[in-house]
């Protein structure tokens, strides 16, 4: 008998008995769906989390150590080339000095909303000095919003991130003025000339967004400082002061933070580097020590998690498929039993056991490709549904987005046919032992 005559005899059959048909699809569709669900989000954390450690894990921040605020951070003003004199320095592929100020925004307070915590978001100004250095390392300034351009070096320009304009277009866009407060003592103005394609950047930002960072050139943090550390009646180093710094501390082109991005890619070797380097300068600068600001190990901790996470959701799936498996199988069986005068005229009529199986496999698998349809259109639902509902939470989103690759839609379809190859086996057996003669007789 041809194998095609028999499969398109099963399929015929697979929606005959529509209630048992139904039950059948409910049951593998549920599970697809939550699969196809839990993949998509899997896979949409793996590749956000991936991008961020992936592009900074072989870079790092270093500064003065126990300093209590980042601006706090005096570094040596030659630290660049000490840097570049060290013995391993082979493995470095860029760096780069900022500046930073201690900003505040009470002039913006109201519009800039709070972070995850509830605390207010902040201002965050980085004095860059050398703009290709910067974006060799960081990649939000690689790109810019259309009509956007970089600010000149000696001019008053700033360029600002996307998630600032887009909450607030009409407070910051290209050629509006921003205005740096501190303390409420002290404001100095800056033309907005670019927005950032990125909404985030910088090591801080990848791991909890606090504050807007706001890119301006280094000659406007080496004015502000002077400004703030003038020792007169019109000085602002109170803003220093209350936290116990020293003012006769700070330099005005001293640099907060230098940043180094390595050739490194793997977690370990890049702390024993940061180790080395910490040691090394510390031995050129008697007295000064150092800390380093890294996501080595926050990447170890994620690939564990990761690692975690596809334990889990291998047990998930194969709960999935047992489960979808025993729906079917019980499904088929009350079909099964209401068809054993049809199997018992087949088997009279020619059909070898091995065709009854077969057929009764391929009704199954027909079940389990429709389920999985069913399944995959309602995840594409609850996916939606579970977004809006967070978009509108007090998170204020998701920090990544669900995806659905075509491994999640294939991985659903095989986990389908695996069902239905499961479900149908049994049933296809127990169809297959019924005995002509007895069935026939009605015993």
């Amino acid at each position: 008998m041809k194998v095609g005559k028999v499969t398109w005899f099963a399929f015929r059959n697979a929606f005959r008995r529509k209630i048992v048909a139904i039950l059948a699809i409910v049951g593998i569709s549920i599970a697809i769906t939550m699969q196809v669900t839990i993949n998509a989000f899997t896979t949409g954390m793996d590749e956000t989390f991936g991008d961020i450690f992936g592009e900074l894990v072989g870079t790092f921040q270093l500064q003065e150590k126990d300093t209590p605020f980042a601006y706090a951070s005096q570094l040596p003003a030659n630290i660049t080339q000490t840097i570049m004199n060290f013995e391993n320095s082979s493995k470095i592929d860029s760096i780069a000095t900022e500046q930073l100020l201690p900003a505040t925004v009470n002039n913006y307070t109201d519009i800039l909303g709070t972070t995850v915590f509830g605390s207010p978001m902040g201002i965050n100004i980085r004095g860059i000095e050398n703009l290709e250095e910067f974006s060799e390392i960081y990649s939000e300034l690689e790109e810019l919003t259309e009509g956007s351009s970089y600010f000149e070096f000696n001019q008053d320009e700033c360029i600002i991130p996307y998630s600032l304009f887009e909450n607030n277009s009409e407070v910051f866009d290209i050629g509006n003025t921003f205005s740096i407060m501190i303390n409420t003592s002290y404001t100095y103005d800056l033309e907005i000339v670019g927005i950032t394609s990125a909404g985030i950047g910088g090591i801080q930002q990848s791991i909890m967004v606090t504050g807007y960072d706001i890119y301006v050139p280094i000659n406007v943090t080496n004015n502000v400082l002077h400004e703030l550390l003038r020792n007169d009646t019109l000085n602002h180093m109170f803003h220093y002061t209350p936290f116990g710094l020293d003012p006769n501390h700070f330099k005005i082109d001293s640099p907060n933070v230098v940043a180094v991005r390595t050739l490194i890619d793997n977690s370990k070797e890049i702390n024993d580097f940061i180790d080395d380097l910490e040691a090394y300068l510390e031995q050129q600068y008697p007295g000064k020590e150092f800390s380093a600001l890294s996501l080595a190990s926050a990447l170890e901790t994620m690939d564990d998690l990761m690692a975690t996470q596809d334990i889990v959701i291998t047990v998930v799936t194969i709960v999935i498929i047992i489960s979808g498996s025993m729906g079917v199988i019980i499904a088929q069986l009350v079909g099964v039993e209401g068809r054993s005068k049809e199997f018992a005229i087949l088997k009279a009529t020619g059909w070898k056991e091995g065709h009854i199986i077969y057929s009764v496999i391929i009704e199954s698998i027909t079940l389990g490709l429709a389920g999985s349809l069913v399944g995959v259109i309602l995840s594409f639902m609850s996916i939606k549904g579970l977004e809006r509902l967070m978009s509108t939470s007090a998170t204020g989103g998701m920090p990544f987005v669900p995806v659905i690759t075509p491994v999640i839609f294939f991985t659903a379809i095989a986990i389908a046919v695996g069902i239905g190859i499961l479900g149908g086996l049994y049933p296809g057996i127990k169809a297959s032992s019924v005995k002509p003669m007895e069935v026939l007789q009605g015993s």
